[in-house]
């Protein structure tokens, strides 16, 4: 007869293992179509992994920006809207004439 503890043990570890090996079969395969992977996805576990964090760290970026918008007003929202128009078109214009 086996012990309860034993068993939950070994059932936890298990299911810890095939959570691991879960994850790192979707990082290591190439998530670029046109790019051929290695056998055992090291450089692509690593890629994949740093496209994350940058992933994330655009999130929080983003939240950031969507909360300092919240704290303006339509005046200065639009103030601003209007600013980011004039510099582009700036820059469309330098483009343009080089």
């Amino acid at each position: 007869e086996f012990q309860p503890a034993i068993v939950a043990t070994t059932s936890v570890a298990f299911l810890v293992v095939g959570l691991l090996g879960i994850t790192y079969s979707i990082f290591s395969t190439s998530w670029d179509e046109d790019r051929e992977g290695s056998f055992f996805g090291i450089d692509e576990a690593k890629r994949n992994l740093d496209n994350v964090k940058q992933g994330l760290g655009r999130s929080r970026d983003n939240l950031v920006a969507r909360e300092k918008m919240a704290a303006l007003s339509d005046r200065e929202i639009d103030t601003a809207i209007a600013d980011l128009n004039r510099r582009e078109a700036a820059q469309a214009k330098k483009e343009e004439s080089e």
